[in-house]
């Protein structure tokens, strides 16, 4: 490692320390006095910068986020509905691929030599510092490939080691496999007690401070999410990892308390590509998802979207003024989505929410919209002047719940289903609730048990083992509304929701024909002089032998795991 790359991480690592945590002034010192502490930098302080680089790409946040993957899964779109290129224009996306190669998978491994190179005595007591990076790794390698494919892995990373500046590409059958194999040595490293007590990332740890058992937890339950992705390529492998993970002594994420969440700190995500309202967008809930939940009544509409503009007073208002007439009728309805159909604009029937009428407040315009905005500061605490502050979900409680209850519906466990969706939906209500009182949405309200219990009661609610995998399914997609890359692979991977489960997703439409939502990003076509030009092209050209994939350009072609 060149002392320049180590002063550079120590200099990252010293901020997050700061930004996070604090930093005392003996620990400042330690880098002014000791030669040693720069040639050889404290891991805690890589592995705080590196879990910090995991979720603070605003680019990310800005291009994949909020233009793309929010849009094609439905999540909420803007407030002028999709424009006829939504499903063919991803430009600039895939912004996660570079944040690992360039920032994250580095630290990692560095955090891991570093480890290796101790005395012998601290190397024992550091088994588990040294494997949580592993986690980490696998779960970001994952993350790239699972909208790009084949990637770089076992030899990425090893090149100022002694490694190649070539490394070779693993497909994603071969990754799956990999990081499988990965997560489950962890798990059981993390659970089997050591010779010698164990150091600990503590604080540094800024998911689970330092908590092995945790650790372990969330390497189980990522196993699960990676299990059920195999699910249409090769099933049988699927329920195998399934009932690994469910037997394994390590266990899954079962309570609030072991979630798999990044707490950020005040001003995390303030101004620049964060601002989810800035460079003028402004973005609503979608139609289907705001009618079924408002039809079911469900607690988190007022967590996920605002009441729209109508209010009594604003209505009575616009009757004095002339902007509606006076024997208008109020609507107490004040949830409604936008049309996501690129032609829904040439429906006359929709043409209402193309179309806000403006009323005085003396010497302002109140532009009263019908549809109702997303609850900005639950991506963005800082918006409108808020203080409140955010959480980056992984993997939660209510996740596990839904998988684990799916997994019963389709048969691959002797778990019972309903269990689990119930225990999935009332953690799922429990956790935005906690969520958007953490952040301060506007006219926060928190979701009572009683509003929980008549929630699991209502009839299109209540489990019915008929439409069973239905109903889980578009639970879990509710619950990914702050996990925007889940909720794509959700209706990627199951085909729901759809035109017709009972959250109706319409078709899009472009001159009379159906567009087909996005599936991965643009993969570029390697440059003829670049350094692994060779290999780049091997991967591509293995990945392009699958009618499924199509060109490298197609956003609508398919990787691997995503079969038709």
């Amino acid at each position: 490692m060149t002392i320049l790359k180590t002063l550079k991480y120590i200099a990252f690592a010293l901020v997050a320390q700061t930004t996070f945590m604090g930093c005392s002034r003996d620990q400042y010192a330690e880098f002014n006095t000791d030669p040693d502490a720069v040639l050889n930098p404290n891991p805690d302080y890589l592995f705080t910068q590196a879990l910090v680089r995991t979720q603070d790409n605003d680019f990310e946040a800005f291009y994949d986020n909020y233009s793309y993957i929010s849009r094609w899964s439905r999540v909420f779109l803007q407030i002028t509905g999709n424009g006829i290129g939504v499903t063919d224009n991803a430009a600039n996306a895939n912004n996660r691929y570079g944040r690992f190669f360039e920032d994250i998978g580095p630290l990692l491994v560095d955090i891991q030599v570093l480890i290796d190179r101790m005395p012998e005595d601290q190397r024992a007591r550091s088994v588990y510092k040294r494997v949580i990076p592993s986690i980490v790794k696998a779960w970001q390698a994952w993350y790239v490939s699972d909208v790009n494919g084949s990637i770089p892995y076992t030899e990425a990373f090893q090149a100022r080691y002694g490694g190649t500046l070539r490394p070779k590409y693993e497909t994603q059958q071969e990754l799956f496999t990999i990081f499988e194999q990965e997560l489950k040595d962890a798990a059981t490293t993390l659970n089997t007690p050591q010779a010698v007590t164990q150091d600990s990332y503590g604080g540094a740890d800024l998911y689970f401070g330092g908590d092995a058992a945790k650790w372990a937890k969330a390497a189980n339950s990522l196993r699960l999410v990676i299990a059920l992705r195999l699910m249409k390529r090769d099933p049988s492998r699927a329920q195998t990892i399934i009932q690994d993970v469910l037997s394994h002594p390590a266990g899954l994420i079962s309570s609030e308390a072991e979630e798999w969440a990044l707490p950020a700190r005040l001003s995390f995500t303030a101004g620049g590509n964060w601002n989810i309202t800035g460079n003028g967008r402004l973005f609503v809930g979608e139609s289907g998802v705001v009618d079924y939940m408002w039809n079911n009544e469900d607690p988190r509409l007022r967590q996920f979207f605002r009441p729209n503009q109508w209010s009594p007073e604003n209505f009575a208002t616009a009757k004095q003024q002339g902007v509606i007439p006076a024997s208008a009728v109020y609507d107490t309805r004040r949830y409604y989505g936008q049309f996501s159909n690129p032609e829904a604009a040439d429906d006359p029937t929709k043409l209402r929410f193309f179309s806000p009428l403006s009323i005085r407040n003396g010497t302002a315009t109140v532009v009263l919209d019908t549809v109702s905005r997303i609850q900005d500061r639950l991506f963005q605490p800082e918006n409108d002047g808020g203080t409140g502050t955010g959480i980056f979900p992984v993997i939660t409680y209510a996740d596990v719940c839904f998988m684990r209850a799916e997994i019963a519906q389709r048969g691959w466990s002797n778990e019972n289903a309903a269990e689990w969706y119930n225990k999935g939906i009332e953690a799922s209500l429990r956790f935005y609730s906690k969520l958007a009182g953490a952040a301060q949405v506007v006219n926060y309200t928190a979701i009572t048990d009683a509003e929980i219990a008549a929630f699991k009661a209502k009839p299109g609610i209540a489990y019915n083992a008929a439409t069973g995998l239905e109903q889980i399914v578009l639970q879990a997609y509710l619950n990914y509304f702050r996990n925007f890359n889940e909720a794509w692979a959700l209706v990627k991977r199951t085909g729901m929701p759809n035109k017709n489960t009972a959250l109706v997703f319409e078709d899009w439409t472009n001159t009379g024909s159906i567009s087909q939502m996005p599936r991965r990003f643009n993969i570029g076509f390697p440059v003829a002089g670049e350094y692994n030009f060779d290999n780049k092209k091997a991967a591509l050209d293995q990945m392009m032998s699958d009618p499924e994939f199509g060109q490298p350009s197609d956003i609508q072609g398919r990787i691997w795991w995503d079969k038709q």
